[in-house]
């Protein structure tokens, strides 16, 4: 169709979007930081360099749009480049605050959103936290995966030497959730069933839907979601994670990108995460979130190449190295009930050596 999209990041949610452009047969190039692996080798468009403004400024020369898969690219950067006329899908303004905890929760303010309770440290300027432990420490800006993320159960638990983070205290969670909404170049919206989530160490080790929220959280879920992606003028795909607390929706964190909650949309919806992220950004109308069957996505960490690929699951392999802690991959499975679907993934992700699966049994929500 002549369109090319130019996408920064070349990890996993790289990869999927690559499967999904060729399905929308659109040119897709990738602009990937030395050593990133996912779609190097794979791809047939790979760009190295780092994430400076000259040499992105130059990529977003040579494509018509610029998306992401992560939120690494620093503020003044994202602005400087839509200043300089490169068409950024999400826009820069909606990337800043996508990528800063700090922000996101000021944006819930305004927009009357529930979120969790925080205070504001600066460990550059020797401040510390007031709260009596157990607490939790985010830091502003980059964490995933558990990567920034403290949990301070004592006094005497060190603190980290520098940066933003948010105190938050521990809260009863009732079930932690996900809400993923794309939005088009026109304003359109459209939203997937919420999906539940189970996490361990601060890392997703489960995906599934439908969710055992009742249909009017449910619908609040999807309306917050909408709500955010409006204010910010998004285009694409944003997902928006929650917890369930006292049976009321709290807002724990917004990705201004595809989303690890919504990779079983691949196999369990009309339309996947990755399809209308990129029909949002090419001005396409975007496909139908109806939902297919039950589905259950669990995360394979740290799993070795298999040997025995299982037969009942779909399996997606992130070509990563494998190392502890590590996401290399995914399974989905279908069924005609969450249970069975959650049986066979499981078995899956234990037979191909998944961290964490055995795990997930420690799940208690209060």
């Amino acid at each position: 169709m002549g369109l090319t999209v130019g996408v920064v990041g070349g990890g996993q949610l790289a990869r999927m979007l690559f499967e999904a452009a060729l399905a929308l047969d659109l040119h897709v190039v990738f602009y990937v930081r030395p050593g990133e692996e996912g779609v190097r080798g794979w791809a047939a468009h790979v760009v190295e360099g780092p994430l400076r403004f000259a040499e992105l400024y130059d990529f977003g020369q040579s494509v018509d749009v610029v998306t992401f898969e992560h939120e690494l690219v620093d503020e003044r950067t994202l602005r400087d480049l839509e200043a300089a006329g490169v068409d950024l899908a999400p826009r820069a303004e909606a990337m800043v605050i996508g990528s800063n905890k700090l922000y996101q929760r000021r944006l819930c303010d305004e927009l009357g959103l529930r979120a969790v309770p925080y205070t504001l440290i600066d460990r550059d300027a020797g401040e510390t936290p007031r709260a009596t432990p157990p607490y939790l420490l985010k830091a502003v800006r980059g964490g995933y995966d558990g990567r920034g993320l403290r949990r301070i159960g004592s006094s005497s638990d060190e603190l980290p030497r520098e940066g933003l983070w948010l105190v938050e205290p521990e809260l009863a969670v009732d079930a932690e959730c996900a809400a993923v909404v794309a939005r088009g170049r026109d304003g359109t919206c459209v939203t997937w069933e919420p999906v539940e989530l189970r996490m361990l160490e601060g890392i997703c080790v489960e995906a599934a839907w439908p969710s055992p929220l009742d249909a009017a959280l449910s619908a609040q879920a999807r309306r917050a979601a909408r709500s955010i992606a409006v204010a910010l003028d998004f285009v694409g795909v944003l997902a928006v994670e929650f917890f369930v607390v006292d049976g009321e929706l709290v807002v724990n964190e917004i990705a201004p990108r595809v989303h690890n909650s919504g990779h079983l949309t691949i196999e369990g919806a009309t339309t996947s995460q990755f399809e209308n992220h990129l029909r949002a950004v090419a001005g396409l109308p975007l496909g139908s979130t109806a939902p297919i069957s039950p589905a259950v996505m669990v995360n394979l960490i740290g799993a070795p190449a298999a040997s025995q690929l299982p037969s009942d699951v779909r399996v997606h392999r992130y070509g990563k190295t494998p190392r502890p802690r590590r996401k290399v991959g995914h399974v989905t499975a279908l069924a005609a009930d969450v249970e069975t679907a959650r049986q066979h993934a499981r078995r899956a992700a234990r037979l191909m050596g998944g961290e964490l699966v055995d795990r997930l049994e420690e799940i208690r929500f209060a």
